[in-house]
Formats: C-alpha cells, structure tokens, sequence
C-alpha cells in the first residue's frame, strides 16, 4: 500500500470530522506513569543495520561511537545521529481550565486559549522543570521489560522479558515466559524484534503553581497511584496529553531486507478528552559518515513525493578515516487514519475502514465498497475474488478456516486459515496448547481483544484496514540549536512543523541537515489508537547519480519496493528456519563443532501456511568480531554482499544450485548440492592460540510466486560490542573459541567397548571419540538394533518354528543406561546422509542399514559411531565355519534359503553313544532335501538314533539349554535302513501340534553325510568331535553393544614432568604484532598484545623477569582440565608495556610442584 503525499489542506475538513469522531472507553493494559528509573538501552543488531534506542522512544545517541551504524562491520560509518518521535496537538480550553472538545465550539468561538503540545524524548531541545533536572516528555512504563534486565525487551533475549507475564488488559497480564509478539502469544517473524510502551505523564507543562492556563488529561490521576515506587513527580498530576506509545522495532536479515529496520508506533489517547488537532511525526538528524563527534557537516537530502522516502548522502562519499560512504533512506510507511469522516483518504475506494472495531455481521461482497474500480485496483483484486465478509473486516482479507470434521477445533491436518484465536497461535505452531479459553479459534469470525491480541489480517495487524492520510508534510533544514525552534521544547512551533501540510525543498549549502516528516493534523478521540511507522534504510549508490539533478538512488528504491512490500504484508516476511544452538570445543590444533536439529524439524513457514522449507545449514568462521574476513561475496557492482562458509550441507531433494528465480544486484542464493544433512564439523585449518568466532546459520529454499519473490533466508549472526569492541552478547548461533594444547599432565576421557561373547549381529560397531569436551564421563551406553522382519519360511502357523525369520536391520539406538534415556537413533523415519537407504529383496522395497559404506553417525554427548555392516541379508560364513574338533570327511548341504531364514550357529557334536539322539518328528509331511526336492514319506526312516546331534547355539529353550534340530534320514540306497556311510541326514526344527502328540517338520536347514567318491575306506568323526556352521547375520532385537566412558585424569604426576619440558612461548622472538592479537574497527582504540604460554599444566603459577632479575608480572593460571595455554598482555604488574628485550620466565605446577625455567624476546 502506497499513500501518496497529501499537499492539500484539510484543517476544515478534520473540523467537520470531529463531529462523527467517536471517543470509547480505553481497555488496553492500565500503565502507571513512565519513570527516568525505567530507561533502559538496547542495541538492535538483527542485520547489517547497528542502532542504539532507549525505551523512551529515542533512536541513536550522538555522540555515541556505536550508536548508528551501516554495515555492522569495520567497513561501516555513522549513518544520522538521532531520530525522534514527535507527538503534536492542540488543546482548547475555556474560562482557563475548561477542555473544549465540542468541533462546532471550537470552530465558532473566539474567546478560547489554545495549548500547544509536542511531546517527545530527544536529547536536547525539550522542556524541562523549573530547575532543570527533569526533561517533560516521554518516559518508559515498567511492566513491559525484566526490572533485572539492563535491556529493553529484545525477543532474542528472555531474560529481558517481564517475569510475571506482559500487561493485557486492565491490570491482568499475560503469556509469562512467551514472547508478547505483535501476531501472539510467542510470535515473532523477524529475526530481531524489540517491545516497549512510554508515555507523557511526567509532561508537568500548564500544570505548575504559577500556570494560569491548566489542562490535566486525566483529572483525579495523579503519578504514583499505579506505582508509589515512581522515582520521579510523585504525586504529581498526569500530565502530558495523556498519550501512551508502544513501539516495536523490527528486523530481518534475509538479504533482501539486511539492511532496513523497521518501527511501529501505535499511539492511545488514554486521557479523559477527545484531541480534536493532533498530528504525528519525526525528527531526523542526519550525520552521514561520522564516528562519534568526528565528522565533516557535509550532507545532502531529497525527498521522493510517490515512494514517500527521504534520503540524505555524503556529498563526496567520504567518511571519518576516508571511508566510502553509503546513503540513509527513511520510508514514512503508515500514517493515522480519519475513518469517520465519510473520505476516502487513501484513494483504496473505502471510506470507513478501522483497525479497532469488531465484527457483528456477515455482509455482501460489495457491501461497503464506495469505489469498486479503486477497491480493486488499490488491492489486486478482481470481481470473483470478492465474498462475503464479516463488517469489519472491510479489505475482505481475513480468511476463515475449514474445520473439515465439525468438531470445532481444527486440527494439525486441517486449513485453520486465520481462525487462530487472540492470542494467534494455530495447531502448526510450536507452542500451541489448545484452542483459546475466550472461544475465538474456530468460530469462524475475526475476533480482536484491546491489550490481549488479534487474528491476522484483521483490526490492529491489517495496516489496511485504516483510512489514511499519508504523509502530508516533509521539510528540510539545517541543524537549529537547542534554543531555536523547531526543537520540541517550541511546542508550537514544533507542531506546526508536523501539522502543516506542504514539501519544503532543501536549497541552501551543505550542512548537518534536520530532516522533519509529519502527518495530520487528525482527531484522536479518547480511547481511541492511531499509528505511525518508518523504515531505515541503507544502501550504496553511485555519486553521480545521486549529485545529479535528479538525484538516483536505484539500489534504494529497490530495497524501498521490498520494504513496502514488508509493510502492506502486516509487517510479515520470510521466517528463516528455527535457529540452531552451535557447540565449539577447542582441540589441539582443531575446533569440534556440533548443532541440533530444532531447525531441521521445527521450522514452519507462515507464508507458506506452516510449511517446512529448512533446506541446509551454512557454518562460518572470521578471525574478527565482525566476521569480516568471511565477508568475500560481491555483487556486481563489486559491493560486499555476503560471507562464504567453510562448509555448507542440504537436504537431498532436488533443490540445489543457485535459487535464480531471484537476484539482488545479480547475487544469486546458493542452495547447495543435495548432499544430504550432518550436525557436525571439525575444523583443522585453525591455529592454537588464535580466537576464532564461529557462526551457523540454517537456511529455507525461499519463496517464488508472491507479488515479491521472497530470496532464501538464514538465520541472523548476531554478536553484540560496546564502545570498546568487548563482547556484551551471542547468539545462540554462535561460538568464540581458541584451538590449544592440552594441559600438561591431563588425560582425557576414553572409551572402554565391552566384550559380548552372546552377541548375534556380525557388523562392525566403533564407537569413537569427537568431543572429549561434550562427553559424559562415567556414563555407561547401550546400542541396539531395530529389526525389521522380511518374511518366514513356513507362513503356517503348523509348520513355523520360532528360529525360521529373514529379518534385516533398519535402524539402531544409542540408551545411556547411566541416565536412563535414548540419546542417538536412527530409523527409516530420521537418518543422517544415507545411512538408511532402500533396498529391493523378494521384489519388494525395503529400509535398511546401508550395506554400501562406512557410516558414521551425528555427535552425541561428544561421540560418534563408526558403522561397517557390509550386508544386508545373512549370508554363509564359509571362513568362520567348518571343524572345530576334528578333521574328518563330512559332507554339508545348505539350502537356497539357509542363510535367509535360518542364519544362526549350528554344531553337530559327535558323541560315543549310539543313541546320542533320537528323531521326534512323527508327521511326514512337507519334506524337502537341501536340494529343494519334495521328500515322500517312503523316501526316509523316522524314529532313527544317531551318534550325534545339531544344537541352534543362537537359541535357548525353556530349561536354557541350547535348541536340538531334529535329524530325518533320507534313505538314498532305499533299503528301509540307516546306513550313515551311504544315507543323507537332513537337519531342521520340529513344531509341536498344540492339543495332540503330533510333531511336524519345521524346514530343512542342511543336510549331512559322510559319503566319498574318492575313498572306499570311509573315516566317521570320532567322539567329541565338532562340526560348525555359521552365518554372518544381522544384528537381532536381543544384541546390545556396550561401552562406557572412562573419566578423565585430571594430572597425571609423570605425564606432567614429562611434558612441562614442552613448554614454549609464542611468538618468541615477538616482533611488533602476531595473528592472534584480534583487529579493532575502532581507530581510537589500542589493540590487545598476546604473547602465548603452550603446553602449560591447568594450574600453575607464571613469574615473569627481566634479564636483570626484576619484577614483571605474574599470571595465576586457573584453567579448565584440559586447557594448557594462557596468553601474557605484554604489560607489568603495574599496568605498563614492555620494553624490548630478554625476558625470563618462571612456571610451577600447583598440583605437583613441578618447575620450568626459559625466555623470550620482545623486539619492537
């Protein structure tokens, strides 16, 4: 939506407006008086954008080195030094402290006095009391931040968040522990959100002893009735104009928006009286190219009518310390709206639209449209795209869900549309917990509750739904001082500045210019809310072009096209996917690094109705705070654009190369090359001692089709510095590690794998070590096998015996007994790479461990498994089978199915009893020989002894004695007797009939016979004698690999010795600065010297000498176990640098006494 620059006066008509203004009863949350003690500050650093704010509406602080910056890196300059919100009005009054709110008064009489009001919260230039002490203007509300927390509520941070909940309505509170979004209960699209509410209560103006003229907005409140813990006033009438602002700033940092941050203000009239002339607006001062209070006044502006955009450049494109300069763009999105005055404002053909009224009745398609060809034009529409609608929902964009079974809630399955409720939240999002209790979801009606929430696309989340002015009035000038209007404390000046319409173009010489945008002037009755929005943007942009006539800034209004595209979207964009939490060991000369997988799984797309679009993961790693070394992507103006990662991985689906259905100044997103996803990384390119800053971001396919085709979008790297470039805070996306030698005399954790002599499974199982760090020590771990079973041999329940199964393995789980929990699995549902794949048995697809390569597994607790199976199905182990005891002639004949169905261990163990066994089947039926043909029950002998007998030592029975096959003899010289040097044994189980004495045949498994066609002299086994077949075979349901993690040996007093003589100093000699001293944006800062001290133990003591025996400084070394480095700051114990020189150092083991003399040199 585009609201075009209002040029024309329309003060008569906002008179006759106020005739159908309605004012109501205000019903958002009941705030006390702001208060100074609730001023906090906070840095939004959600993009390449860097702005300091305060919770009393100021953006930037000059002369603040960090308070504006554009790009957050040691390329960027200051872009303006401070933006203001100015909040202008008129109040009438009679017989001196009368409000008058009649129009119609207002417009007749003559005897009435006029206030002017400009309330504000700017750094200079305001109203104070008499003494000086206190500003009047706007002041943060308590309530709406953590009291502990030295920030404003930042949603990236929860413990900035109010503990007991936000305020809703009246005095209730709401969602403690949950982000207060602007679409719900734990919603926030943006990469980075900040919420705060302010108000002007502690405006004592026109209310002093000495003030003739009085106007209190709210009679009978005074400040402290909410809270007497107010610092400031208390007992004081409220003042002000009785205003409350909340603000919430919003960033992303897809590519397409990293470099704009957004601001919404909705402003409440909360007093007792209708404000009949109120107008809204900003103040703009720019400071293009400054650090702090250095910089040459040397800018320029222009304002473009049609996009509603202001900006302002460095005339010569040169920052402090010569460098290149980008260009401030400020976007006036949304402006109040006047829906009672029966115009269309905003030329969208309706004149009546509001964001704060409720639906009553459903209505025709047409009804309410003033202008059907504008309706359409001014939203995208055509006829058959109009329905019927709810009355307030006046666009018709508010979309009812589908609740397919009629149950009255929706479920996951089901299209909810924007039926969610008040608090927003639908069955796709992670915190759903049920349908709201006030019965808005799935009633079918858009619903909206002041101070406690709104569906989408409706009320306060549809920008839309307001009959808005637009910016009516833009001007430029050069900076005033504190004392010259139009600074706020001239509060009528001030608002005439906002108030009256007309562009005043900018002609005079180059100059710290004051940029002022207004809209109104509006009624704003009481307990009614109108609002306000900008957008910061930055970009480069050719000199030429923008010193030109017509001043060209093409890379700006590109970003302007996206930013308002952001705007008339509710303030909605492309989500990345949720972030991942990033772990960093260092190692020897190596840094382990391991992620989650919240994004892999709990990433859900709005704007593709909840969709899942996570497509990989990008890790990066810079050797400066900035991650500017990592920064080597250019557009093709040869503008930096982005950092290239040390590794990159995505899902295997066909998306891969570049997503060119987008570009931003010929940048195409890469999505990766379908290799398939891993949590794990180890970077060996590093060096010990050297900080390294590593961040990872997970990344979604982007989204094509819409009005504005969306780029990918990854997750925000966000490391917030103050002044002196020290780290206040990271995400959780993000590590800083130094790669060292281990301590002397430490050795780390190990891994003991347990022997299991009853283990089936024939794979190999390593489990290795990757994070010594991550690991639990003294835990004991379990693996096991899931078994996915192909089919049986014999299908009838009659003939089935309990050892016929052809299985394979399809995924395996990793207990921590110790802990009593699964802490790894894989499975056909979840699996990284291709450790499970399809295979094709019997015609038919089936899930299996991959046979095809040595798997390795994801990190957990600091380890890894190595997988090696090498098969799917069973198979014969010719090189493990055969004579145990023995060595005589035996012929074995398996069948074609053996080794499918029946792949266990089978013995035949000889014996010197002629009747060792006995054959048990009495039922011959369903007899095959090894060779597959069908036996009759006159082709063997039943009820046959044998010297000998097979045992299944896969398998125990009842008394826990190993299975018995049974033996039948096949009678090949058909003599009705058992001549073992000429007859055929053949092996297999026996299944009892259950309610009879019967026993049928399982299935043949072998054969035996001691036949030679070599021999005449035949050699039968002796007693003792053992024969054993074996399979190589999946792991089955029963088989547990065990292991556990031996603990750490903190000093080990002989390694120690030994290793002390390791010690070294590095760089020795120094010679004026090393890699591992960190670079500093900041020119007037000085960089930190390291020297570095390896192989050191965890606990020690340094003493540093002079070459003549004086004094240095010493180092106390605590560190971690495994940590054998600490770095010197080159400066004596009283704080001094070093000189050049010889240096001698001393180091003693704390634990064990040990000692170590040797130098270094410094030369300068």
């Amino acid at each position: 939506m585009k609201i075009l620059f209002n040029f024309f006066l329309i003060s008569v008509l906002f008179t006759t407006n106020a005739l159908f203004a309605q004012g109501k009863k205000y019903e958002g949350p009941d705030d006390p008086a702001g208060d100074i003690a609730a001023e906090r500050e906070g840095w939004m650093s959600g993009n390449r954008v860097l702005l300091y704010f305060q919770n009393n509406t100021e953006l930037a602080n000059w002369p603040n080195n960090d308070q504006s910056k554009w790009p957050n890196d040691h390329t960027g300059t200051g872009m303006h030094d401070g933006i203001g919100l100015f909040l202008g009005a008129k109040v009438y009054l009679r017989n001196d402290t009368e409000p008058v709110t009649d129009p119609n008064e207002i417009k007749n009489s003559t005897n009435l006095d006029t206030l002017y009001y400009c309330e504000t919260s700017y750094r200079h230039g305001m109203d104070r009391n008499e003494e000086g002490t206190l500003e009047w203007g706007l002041y943060p509300v308590f309530g709406y931040f953590s009291e502990n927390s030295e920030y404003p509520a930042m949603s990236n941070r929860p413990g900035s968040w109010p503990t007991e909940g936000w305020p809703s309505n009246g005095v209730e509170f709401k969602w403690p522990g949950e982000w207060d979004g602007r679409f719900g209960r734990g919603i926030h699209y943006a990469d980075l959100e900040t919420y705060f509410v302010a108000n002007d209560a502690q405006d004592q103006e026109y209310l002093g002893e000495d003030d003739t003229l009085k106007y209190a907005p709210r009679p009978g409140v005074f400040i402290g009735d909410k809270l007497p813990s107010v610092t400031v006033q208390k007992g004081m009438p409220w003042g002000g104009l009785g205003l409350r602002v909340k603000v919430r700033g919003y960033q992303w940092n897809n590519p397409q928006t990293r470099d704009a941050i957004f601001w919404e203000y909705d402003i409440s009239n909360i007093s007792d009286y209708d404000l009949n002339d109120v107008a809204f607006g900003y103040w703009l001062d720019n400071g293009i190219g400054h650090r702090g209070n250095v910089g040459e006044a040397d800018d320029i502006g222009f304002f473009d009518k049609y996009e509603n955009i202001s900006y302002s450049w460095d005339v010569d494109g040169v920052g402090v310390g010569g460098m290149r300069t980008g260009i401030t763009g400020i976007a006036f999105l949304e402006s109040p709206g006047i829906p009672w005055d029966n115009v269309d404002n905003d030329d969208d053909g309706l004149v009546d639209e509001q964001r704060d009224n409720h639906a009553t009745v459903l209505v025709g398609p047409y009804d309410g449209i003033a202008d059907l060809n504008k309706f359409l034009s001014w939203y995208g529409l055509s006829e058959k795209h109009l329905k019927e609608h709810w009355d307030a929902d006046e666009d018709q964009d508010w979309d009812d869900g589908f609740d397919a079974d009629g149950n009255g809630t929706y479920e996951i399955e089901e299209d909810y549309g924007d039926d969610v409720g008040t608090d927003g939240v639908g069955p796709k999002d992670l915190n759903y917990n049920g349908p709201d209790e006030d019965g808005s979801e799935c009633n079918h009606k858009p619903d909206f509750t002041e101070g406690l929430g709104s569906e989408p696309d409706f009320g306060p989340l549809d920008v839309s739904e307001s009959d808005m002015l637009g910016l009516t009035a833009f001007t430029l000038f050069h900076h005033p001082q504190p004392t010259e209007p139009p600074m706020s404390q001239f509060d009528k000046e001030a608002y005439g500045t906002i108030a009256t319409p007309g562009l005043v173009e900018f002609f005079g010489e180059l100059s710290n210019l004051i940029e002022m945008f207004g809209s109104g002037p509006f009624p704003l009755p009481h307990g009614r809310t109108e609002r306000i929005s900008l957008s910061e943007v930055h970009s480069y942009e050719e000199l030429s072009g923008l010193n030109a006539d017509i001043h060209t800034a093409p890379a700006m209004f590109e970003k302007k096209r996206i930013v308002q595209f952001i705007y008339d979207s509710d303030y909605r964009f492309a989500q990345p996917p949720s972030m991942p939490t990033l772990k960093a060991t260092a190692g020897d000369g190596k840094v382990f690094l391991t992620w989650d997988d919240v994004a892999d799984v709990l990433t859900h797309e709005p704007m593709l109705r909840g969709e899942n679009d996570f497509e990989g993961y990008k890790l990066y790693r810079a050797s400066d705070k900035y991650f500017s070394d990592a920064e080597q992507l250019r557009d093709m103006y040869g503008n930096p654009i982005g950092k290239k990662p040390i590794f990159q991985c995505d899902l295997d689906n066909g998306k891969r190369g570049a997503a060119d259905f987008v570009d931003i100044n010929g940048e195409l997103f890469y999505l990766g090359e379908d290799t398939g996803i891993q949590h794990y990384f180890i970077d060996n390119d590093v060096q010990n001692g050297r900080t390294y800053y590593y961040a990872l971001t997970a990344y979604d396919y982007g989204i094509d089709g819409l009005e504005v085709a969306i780029m990918p979008a990854e997750n925000n790297i966000v490391i917030d510095l103050d002044e002196a470039e020290n780290i206040r805070f990271v995400g959780k996306n993000v590590q800083v590690i130094t790669p060292r030698q281990k301590a002397a005399g430490y050795i780390p954790p190990e891994i003991e794998l347990f022997d299991n002599p009853n283990l089936m499974g024939s794979a190999s199982v390593l489990p290795t070590i990757f994070d010594y760090e991550l690991m639990k020590q003294g835990h004991t771990y379990q693996i096991t096998f899931d078994v996915d079973t192909v089919g049986f041999r014999q299908n009838l329940k009659q003939y089935h015996h309990f050892t016929d199964l052809f299985y394979i393995n399809n995924g395996y789980s990793v207990y921590d007994a110790t802990a009593d929990s699964v802490v790894y699995r894989e499975n056909p549902q979840k699996f990284l790479y291709d450790n499970i794949t399809k295979v094709v048995i019997l015609l038919e697809d089936f899930w299996a461990i991959n046979p095809n390569i040595e798997l390795l597994t994801e990190v957990f607790d600091g380890i890894q498994l190595n997988i090696s199976t090498g098969f799917t199905e069973a198979y014969f182990d010719t090189l493990n089978s055969g004579w145990i005891v023995g060595d005589t002639q035996i012929n074995v004949s398996l069948t074609d199915y053996t080794a499918r169905y029946f792949p266990w261990q089978y013995d035949i163990v000889f014996t010197s009893q002629d009747s060792a066994y006995r054959t048990r089947t009495n039922r011959a039926k369903k007899l095959k020989s090894a060779a597959g043909d069908n036996l009759k029950s006159g082709d063997v002998l039943l009820d046959q002894s044998f010297n000998f007998y097979v045992i299944n030592k896969s398998f125990r029975d009842s008394t826990g004695e190993y299975v018995k096959m049974d033996m039948i003899v096949h009678d090949i010289n058909d003599n009705d007797q058992f001549d073992i040097t000429e007859d055929v044994i053949i092996v297999g189980p026996t299944v009892p009939k259950e309610g009879s004495d019967y026993i049928y045949w399982g299935s043949t498994i072998f054969s035996i016979d001691f036949r030679d066609s070599t021999s005449q002299d035949i050699t039968l086994p002796n007693p003792n004698d053992v024969y054993r077949l074996n399979f190589i075979r999946p792991f089955t349901e029963t088989d547990t690999i065990t292991f556990k993690v031996k603990p750490e040996i903190k000093v080990n007093a002989s390694d120690l010795k030994s290793e002390m003589d390791k010690i070294s100093v590095v760089p020795n000699p120094y010679v004026a600065t090393n890699m591992m001293e960190t670079a500093l944006s900041n020119p007037m800062l000085n960089q930190r010297r390291k020297l570095l001290f390896t192989n050191i133990p965890a606990q020690c003591e340094i003493k540093i000498f002079s070459s003549s025996g004086i004094f240095i400084d010493g180092i106390t070394v605590d560190n971690p176990s495994p940590t054998g480095i600490i770095h010197c700051d080159m400066l004596t114990h009283e704080d001094l640098e070093i000189a050049a020189g010889i240096y001698v150092y001393h180091i003693k083991s704390e634990a064990t006494g040990k000692e170590k003399v040797g130098k270094f040199a410094v030369i300068k």
